[in-house]
């Protein structure tokens, strides 16, 4: 199996994201209100 490449599709290669940062999907949004919301 290929490793997982760090990308802004692939949420499990972000590592440790504080809530108040930028999402790190390019969105815009903070990651609270982002993907922060489903973790």
């Amino acid at each position: 199996m290929p490793a997982a490449q760090r990308g802004p599709n692939n949420p499990e290669t972000w590592g440790k994201v504080g809530r108040n940062e930028d999402c790190s999907c390019d969105s815009g949004k903070k990651f609270k209100h982002c993907h922060g919301r489903y973790a």
